[in-house]
């Protein structure tokens, strides 16, 4: 509103200048050489109000719109600096607004304009330095940063520094803070930036993540020293320590772009930040924690990974594959997908129901409002919002009613739901769900029963559960090969003529040994990249009488058994003689 303000004000300024000055004035054509004594000459230039020099008009306007936009920015800056708006705003408004058509018409064109050129530069110049000193420098204007910072701006922040600063030495990397308002976050990335060395060590960190495929890094701050911990394909390795100091100087950098309190050290705090890297753009996420010993950070980066899409990219052998699909294109029934927390159930459930006919069939299904989970297509989702008082079993009814062939519950969070689905799986209607469990699939039957529906209803719906745990994949470009003992393959259950090799991590060097590079593929690590392992519940009728006579682990794992099924450790065995994982890793994902 006050720009439009100061907008109407200057055009009704302009329409006086013009209503006065309408005849053969000198206003925009002052000479002595004028269309009257030479009206050959400016013939070009009448119209029916008098004579108007374009140039002069064209540069008139141009300083018109200056003023505007100047005046405007003052008349906001100025409750932010705590100055006087009356003080700095009238100044500019009249010294400019009240003399301007009078220093363009009343002398020679030239040097009125010059004069108009002071009249509004003056006062804003004595109103920048005067706020410019009041603040910190990251936030004063018209200063040789702050003019290349606009002019890199203007240009697509393509224009190259003369001279770079600290802060934008290490990895090429566009960083932003996150959490707050517009000018809050460009004056917490500044201030960042006054520590120069603590803002590259962040840059470094997230490319070091990148590079090593690190989704977290965990800082345990002590005393003296920062352990270092980096996730990677789901396990916790050990990094180098860092001193305190500058780690301390890292992690109020990392709280500045989150717009957390760097000071506070004792309670939680979380926030994300913007990281722009090697053409991925993620959001970046702190979290702090005061210990006993000191204080905990998770630093989180997601990694951008090829996206998998079938279930064959996911290691699941091919007469699996198509024992799955013929579960899920049963007619009617519950199929679920199952897997630990954080353990790939996404990815999972993405993939298998891409496996199912789709277009021969109608998918429908309902989800969280703002759930980030990736959607598969065509199968039609109607969002519900909880906080908005929806209920998902009025909405799953309600998306029934459009007849679909199959249904899709991600979550199913309450008996009633639950009860809606079995009905149309015990109908007409294939339903798809997900469940986590930390075990297997029998784990994962039991904890849908734990809703509280009747026994019977679900035993017979149920028809499969797919269930999967991630291992890691050995590296092939540094993986040993080792001939495994009969007595080994006996025990695994491998046949000794079926076998003549299995694989491992690299044998460690000895104190004696030259040391070798790390490999370039892993960077040492010895695995690279994760493979599932699966179990397959194709459920029969002795499971569902296990289900609801003797709703116990044990009963469902023998009648499964029974029924034919595969456990999870002979899957992971295949894994192991085909060299695709070692059997120090099968065993440390079986025993967690």
């Amino acid at each position: 509103m006050r720009r439009i303000a100061f907008l109407v004000f200057g055009l009704l300024l302009l329409a006086i200048t013009l209503s006065l000055f309408g005849f053969e004035s000198e206003l925009f054509a002052q000479s002595t050489d004028t269309a009257a004594s030479n009206p050959e000459k400016y013939k070009w230039t009448e119209f029916e109000y008098g004579y108007l020099n374009p140039f002069k008009l064209i540069a008139m306007f141009l300083l018109f719109w200056l003023w505007v936009f100047t005046t405007d920015w003052v008349g906001q800056d100025c409750p932010e600096r705590k100055l006087s708006p009356q003080a700095w705003v009238i100044p500019n408004v009249f010294a400019f607004g009240l003399t301007f058509w009078l220093l363009a018409a009343a002398i020679p064109f030239f040097l009125g304009y010059l004069l108009a050129i002071a009249a509004w530069a003056v006062p804003l110049f004595m109103y920048i330095k005067t706020r410019n000193n009041l603040v910190d420098p990251h936030q004063r204007v018209m200063t040789k940063d702050h003019i290349r910072f606009v002019m890199a701006g203007l240009s697509g922040g393509k224009m190259k520094r003369e001279v770079k600063e600290g802060w934008d030495a290490g990895p090429e990397m566009e960083i932003k803070a996150l959490g707050a308002d517009d000018n809050k976050n460009t004056e917490n990335l500044y201030t960042a930036r006054k520590l120069p060395d603590a803002f590259v060590w962040v840059k470094e960190l997230v490319a070091e993540m990148v590079t090593r495929r690190s989704t977290k890094v965990m800082m345990d701050y002590t005393k003296d020293t920062v352990a270092m911990r980096y996730l990677i394909d789901g396990v916790w390795l050990a990094g180098e320590n860092r001193d305190r100091e500058s780690s301390d100087q890292m992690l109020t950098v990392l709280k500045l772009l989150c717009n957390l309190n760097p000071n506070e050290r004792r309670a939680r705090q979380s926030g994300e930040f913007f990281v722009k890297y090697d053409g991925k753009k993620v959001n970046c996420s702190v979290t702090s924690q005061g210990t006993q010993t000191g204080e905990r950070v998770i630093f989180v980066v997601p990694v951008v990974t090829a996206k998998l899409e079938t279930l064959e990219e996911l290691g699941m052998r091919e007469a699996m594959i198509q024992e799955v699909k013929g579960l899920m294109g049963a007619p009617n029934g519950l199929f679920v997908f199952a897997a630990r927390p954080e353990g790939g159930l996404t990815t999972l459930v993405h993939t298998g129901l891409s496996s199912t006919d789709r277009l021969m069939r109608d998918f429908a299904g309902i989800e969280v409002k703002g759930c980030r989970e990736p959607e598969v297509m065509n199968i039609a989702l109607k969002y519900y919002d909880p906080a908005a008082g929806d209920v998902p079993e009025t909405v799953l009814t309600a998306v029934i009613r459009n007849q679909p062939d199959a249904l899709f519950v991600r979550r199913i969070d309450s008996p009633a739901l639950f009860g809606v689905l079995l009905d149309q799986a015990n109908g007409t209607r294939m339903c798809f769900t997900s469940v986590n469990a930390k075990e297997d699939a029998a784990e994962a039957v039991l904890r849908l029963l734990s809703l509280k529906v009747p026994a019977d209803e679900y035993s017979s719906a149920l028809n499969g559960v797919l269930y999967t745990r991630l291992c890691r994949r050995l590296c092939k470009g540094c993986r040993e090969e080792f001939q495994p003992s009969v007595a080994l393959l006996k025990r695994l259950g491998i046949p000794p003529d079926k076998v003549e090799k299995l694989y491992k991590t690299p044998t460690p060097p000895g104190p004696d040994d030259p040391k070798k590079p790390p490999c370039e593929h892993c960077g040492g690590v010895g695995y690279y990249g994760r493979v599932g392992i699966f179990e397959l519940m194709k459920v029969d009728d002795g499971i569902r009488r296990a289900i609801v006579k003797s709703p116990k682990l044990e009963a469902i794992r023998a009648a499964s058994k029974q029924a034919g099924n595969k456990v999870l450790q002979e899957e992971a065995i295949r894994l192991v003689a085909t060299g695709v994982t070692s059997l120090e890793e099968i065993s440390r994902v079986l025993k967690e």
